[in-house]
């Protein structure tokens, strides 16, 4: 975004951790943002980090989408914004991932059934999405980008709602959710995933993908950890800090993949793809 920048203190709020209540211990300070770590859960996350309305701002930018997985812009061939029909290097990976993480989808889940219904939460473009729905998915999206909501609804023909994913007025009972680099983005983790709970069926799954604050590139680097963005990923999980949070909301981790060789992972050094089912109510 050409704004962040400008980034000030006036801009930021300080939180506690979505699991304990409690403050971080610094780990990083990058003003006017904090790098903290949970001292008792070790969850990382930021803190002092953009206010509500600062993060609208941000993901509201047209530019925010471009330059990234697809492809800096929009045409038809690749169905995202800017490209002029030119397929980049990198909107090839996202188709890749999105090959790979469908193929997850059918050996997690089982194809597409009959009427079977997919979620995914920060459905950008709309463009893993759309493939879903092309592999027999009925399928539903919530973006909190304008931007990206309003592409996937007129230029795909997505049902995308744009805002949170508890304002979206969704129907309990999904096949599958999935939420592809999402929860580092939302403001509550525990939250998210409680409302993700009550909207998969109780036979479903989710499946998702964040980067992760225990991978080689992220130890390695620090603060040059190109994946640390403190003004958008305001939190960073391990797979034990995943593990803990989907477990207080109702769902197990049942299998992690850091391969960057797997085909729904593909070239991520620092990020990993999971799985999670419902943990039956009592």
């Amino acid at each position: 975004m050409s704004g962040a920048a400008t980034w000030t203190a006036e801009d930021t709020e300080d939180v506690v951790c979505c699991l304990c209540g409690i403050p971080g211990t610094l780990v990083h300070d990058l003003a006017p943002f904090g790098v903290v770590r949970c001292p008792q859960c070790e969850l990382v996350f930021i803190s002092p980090r953009l206010r509500p309305e600062a993060l609208q701002r941000l993901y509201d930018d047209v530019g925010y989408f471009e330059g990234g997985v697809y492809g800096g812009g929009s045409g038809a061939d690749d169905g995202a914004p800017g490209t002029g029909g030119r397929l980049s290097p990198a909107m090839l990976l996202q188709r890749s991932w999105t090959a790979g993480r469908l193929r997850l989808v059918d050996r997690v889940r089982g194809s597409a059934p009959a009427g079977g219904r997919l979620l995914e939460v920060g459905a950008g473009y709309g463009l893993f999405l759309a493939a879903a729905r092309d592999a027999g998915w009925t399928t539903s999206g919530v973006e909190l980008s304008r931007t990206g909501a309003a592409h996937a609804q007129s230029q795909l023909g997505l049902d995308v709602f744009c805002g949170q994913l508890e304002d979206a007025p969704l129907k309990p009972g999904f096949d599958v959710v999935c939420a592809w680099d999402t929860v580092e983005h939302v403001p509550d983790p525990l939250a998210f995933w409680r409302t993700v709970r009550s909207l998969v069926a109780d036979d479903g799954v989710v499946l998702f993908s964040t980067p992760y604050y225990s991978s080689l590139p992220a130890r390695l680097l620090g603060t040059r950890w190109w994946t640390l963005k403190p003004s958008e990923h305001i939190w960073h999980f391990t797979p034990r800090t995943h593990a803990l949070l989907l477990a207080r909301a109702g769902l197990a981790l049942t299998d992690v993949v850091r391969n960057p060789l797997a085909p729904a992972n593909l070239a991520r050094l620092d990020s990993l793809v999971a799985v999670a089912r419902p943990i039956p109510y009592t």
